[in-house]
């Protein structure tokens, strides 16, 4: 309990420009990530298409448009090398769009997986690249033994934003 604590406040703390304007789908979202780390078997680097990631939340609070407006600015001047390469690795990312971590998904299904960190990089490479591009992304995806539960709270946060 006390480990899921410090993994909630260790979240928070990384999201501190955000915290003034949580509300109840904030802590939603962090309760789905402290069972996302706490249900997982395992993670793996994978490159994924980029059409295939789908945000969990919107990005329309002050401080996140603006930093996906950085983003979207760091992120242009390289777009052709990432396009002509094929692939964006996570050296790249950090290169570009530097985080404290990877780009960081669940699988919904064979075409669709949820990004649950990483929604304003995914924002801007979305931005810039288009959803349609052929361009792999490697991120880490989290593997579980029941993947439903999580899926489904994945989808209900989407839905509280307005994704779905």
């Amino acid at each position: 309990m006390i480990h899921n604590l410090r993994k909630l406040a260790d979240y928070l703390i990384g999201k501190s420009d955000e915290v003034q304007d949580l509300d109840l789908k904030d802590l939603l979202m962090a309760k789905v990530i402290l069972d996302i780390h706490r249900t997982r078997v395992r993670k793996d680097l994978v490159f994924l298409p980029l059409g295939y990631l789908k945000p969990i939340h919107a990005l329309d609070r002050p401080n996140a448009i603006r930093a996906t407006e950085a983003r979207v600015e760091a992120l242009r001047p390289h777009r052709e090398r990432f396009l002509v390469a094929g692939t964006l690795t996570c050296a790249d990312l950090s290169e570009v769009l530097p985080s404290v971590s990877w780009i960081k998904t669940v699988c919904e299904n064979d075409q669709s997986y949820l990004t649950y960190e990483g929604n304003g990089r995914l924002a801007a490479l979305h931005e810039v690249f288009g959803r349609e591009a052929d361009l792999e992304v490697e991120v880490e995806l989290y593997h579980f033994r029941r993947s439903k539960k999580i899926v489904r709270r994945l989808n209900r946060l989407r839905r509280l934003n307005g994704l779905l």
